[in-house]
């Protein structure tokens, strides 16, 4: 008798279609250097199977100090150049720092559609006024998503206060790159976790540089890439 893999039904990204996590902007941070490698990407992750990008460079106040004047400056050197069929809207990956609550209280910042405001803070430590910010950011009427929540060390050995989050109301997205071993087996094996116990709200690339879209063509063929799909949990077409 003659046994088969049953063969994966996704052979790219066009289930998920729109990219809510990327650092396409031009020489703002550490994504695309210029306009080549930013048009580079983006036709990498248009042959990926996505017809929508929402990128968001970072805003990181002790090492890319963006702001949205800036960020819209680089912005606009795509303008007139983007490969047809697809289309790539403008946000930005907040650090939780003194600079952004500076920019939300003067509503500066950009938001993703729905008024969400995908942020990050440090790998190593959590926040000791996290929990008070988020709760913050919320009364001002911004509902949150916090990026790559597997890479943050410190909640592997507490992996309850991922609940805790989504109990505070944050939505969560999964780097994309998390499905494999990209950033190493711990961090494949709690997103992995975070799928299979259905608290994942977005998937994103994060795409930096050229080697990350190498690298995506790998990911749906994943299981896992399978059943966040099918979850019917996920909210990116909602940026449709």
């Amino acid at each position: 008798m003659f046994f088969f893999r049953k063969r994966n039904k996704n052979s790219d990204f066009s289930a998920i279609g729109v990219d809510m996590h990327s650092h396409l902007v031009p020489g703002v941070d550490d994504g695309a250097k210029d306009v080549n490698d930013s048009l580079k990407l983006i036709s990498g992750l248009k042959e990926l199977g996505f017809h929508k990008l929402i990128t968001t460079p970072h805003t990181l106040q002790d090492i890319h100090p963006n702001t949205t004047a800036s960020l819209q400056a680089g912005f606009a050197q795509l303008n007139g150049k983007l490969p047809e069929g697809i289309a790539v809207n403008l946000s930005s990956e907040y650090y939780l720092d003194d600079q952004f609550i500076s920019q939300v209280n003067a509503k500066t910042v950009l938001p993703l559609p729905g008024n969400r405001l995908l942020f990050e803070f440090s790998q190593i430590a959590r926040p000791h006024d996290l929990e008070e910010q988020i709760f913050e950011l919320g009364i001002k009427g911004y509902q949150l998503i916090l990026a790559h929540p597997e890479r943050y060390l410190f909640f592997h050995k507490q992996f309850s206060y991922y609940t805790r989050l989504k109990e505070m109301g944050v939505e969560l997205q999964v780097n994309a790159l998390s499905l494999t071993e990209h950033y190493g087996k711990n961090i494949n094996k709690i997103a992995e976790k975070l799928i299979e116990k259905d608290m994942i709200d977005f998937i994103g690339t994060d795409t930096h540089h050229i080697k990350h879209i190498e690298t995506l063509k790998l990911v749906p063929q994943s299981k896992h890439f399978t059943r966040l799909i099918d979850s019917g949990l996920l909210k990116n077409n909602s940026f449709n």
